[in-house]
């Protein structure tokens, strides 16, 4: 496959099918959870913690559900105000989700499709993958994964989201191709 032209990676993109979705929605409950999804990937993709946080009940749970690496499990403010905390640092939240499905009820929403994330040759090599599809990790500076994921974003009566529980289809690591920085949008940092 060769590198993503630069209209497919737009991080900044993610939230607006939950803003079109919650536009055309007349239910008022449906409407201001797809909202409180939007403003959770919007906060959360721009690193900015006390807005995500805010979208949270007081004891968020998170269930990251994997194909390859082990499952995880974060429980309760701190544990997810810390997780978040470490991505930011790292700049992982520059990802872009591809949502191709959306489903809500009064008890949540559920977003479907692809989640997109663009890793350094270090970075790969830093956690031991030094070669992807009989390349060296080195022959390419930038790589971008792009797996299948489901998030189920669970609400309480206001609307406040319980965690999400994550379900990834596919090991992202095992999608990687390699991506030129061209391709990125002005505003991403490498």
């Amino acid at each position: 496959m060769n590198a993503f032209a630069p209209h497919t990676f737009d991080p900044h993109a993610s939230w607006q099918p939950l803003r079109d979705r919650a536009a055309a929605t007349s239910n008022p409950r449906h409407k201001k959870l797809l909202e409180e999804v939007a403003n959770h990937m919007e906060a959360e993709i721009n690193g900015r913690l006390e807005p995500l946080m805010a979208t949270l009940t007081a004891e968020p749970v998170y269930h990251f559900w994997r194909v390859g690496p082990e499952n995880m499990v974060l429980e309760g403010y701190e544990a997810v105000a810390g997780f978040y905390s470490t991505m930011f640092a790292s700049g992982g939240e520059q990802f872009h989700v591809v949502v191709e499905r959306i489903i809500v009820d009064d008890n949540g929403v559920i977003t479907e499709g692809r989640v997109r994330q663009v890793y350094r040759s270090a970075d790969l090599k830093a956690m031991g993958i030094n070669e992807v599809n009989g390349q060296a990790v080195e022959d390419h500076e930038l790589w971008l994964s792009n797996a299948q994921l489901i998030t189920v974003w669970p609400a309480d009566p206001d609307a406040k989201l319980v965690g999400e529980d994550i379900y990834f289809g596919e090991d992202p690591m095992s999608t990687l191709q390699p991506i030129a920085a061209e391709s990125l949008p002005a505003y991403y940092k490498l």
